[in-house]
């Protein structure tokens, strides 16, 4: 019954016509939606809008203690063993990029679980500088972490314009959520970086051919505006800046399904090789 009730809801024109019953929505909103981990609600023409309607909610964004503590595990906690299909393709094309000597910016890496991911399959080769930028408390987490595990390469810092100039810049999973990625209202993502990277990879981002929307994700403790990227308007972006996409693969393990909006259902995400060209 539960399988067949969310079918109706995200796959069918069912689902949109029960969207304008506002009885349904907060009987959702309450007993589904509330308190689950990677739920998506609502369709927002803006990041404000799409924050709007979170902060109505509760605590809005990634600065999250309970999330950081989520994300970023103790030392005494080994890093998954299991891992998302979609990172087997980041991998392959690091084993062809990495060179000694090499800088890669892991924007939004949390507390480096992607650097002992790769570490573990004997990808990286001192001398070699990863840096992680993040949220503040993701950022203490992964000291602590990687301090305890005497972890040689890595570094972390919360500011993107700190961050040493990258070879590589790896955006994993994370470009979606911030407020102004494309700098329509201020500095973009790639304005703010010390030097634009030969090599950007980018992965599980929810994209498509239909317009810019946003929706809102649930993560349990906190409610974050979260972007459904136009894939022209998205490769126009790094197209600008001199990039040329080299690789696309599909992300199956995410998916991104909005209650009472079947038209903007995403059955996976995607991830993207982009090289800059001299």
């Amino acid at each position: 019954m539960k399988q067949l009730f969310k079918a109706l809801m995200m796959h069918s024109a069912i689902g949109a016509w029960l969207g304008k019953l506002p009885f349904v929505k907060s009987l959702y909103i309450r007993h589904v939606w509330a308190g689950r981990m990677d739920l998506f609600y609502g369709l927002f023409g803006s990041y404000a809008e799409a924050e709007r309607f979170s902060a109505s909610i509760g605590k809005v964004g990634w600065h999250d203690d309970t999330l950081a503590e989520l994300l970023v595990r103790d030392a005494d906690v080994e890093a998954p063993d299991l891992f998302q299909t979609s990172q087997y393709a980041v991998m392959l094309w690091l084993s062809k990029l990495l060179q000694p000597g090499g800088t890669v910016v892991d924007f939004g890496g949390a507390g480096g679980i992607f650097y002992e991911l790769c570490e573990r399959y004997g990808l990286l080769k001192p001398p070699l500088r990863w840096h992680v930028v993040d949220m503040p408390d993701m950022v203490e987490r992964g000291r602590q972490r990687h301090a305890t595990l005497g972890s040689s390469m890595i570094s972390f810092g919360s500011e993107l314009a700190e961050a040493p100039a990258p070879d590589i810049m790896l955006m994993l999973g994370m470009i979606q959520y911030l407020p102004d990625p494309f700098g329509e209202h201020g500095p973009g993502i790639l304005d703010t970086v010390p030097a634009l990277p030969d090599h950007i990879l980018i992965n599980k981002i929810p994209i498509s051919d239909a317009p810019d929307a946003w929706t809102a994700q649930n993560h349990v403790s906190s409610v974050i505006p979260c972007r459904l990227f136009n894939r022209a308007k998205f490769l126009a972006y790094f197209e600008a800046r001199g990039y040329h996409l080299q690789d696309r693969w599909l992300v199956p393990e995410l998916l991104a399904e909005i209650p009472f909006h079947p038209e903007r259902t995403l059955t996976y995400f995607e991830g993207f090789y982009l090289r800059r060209q001299a």
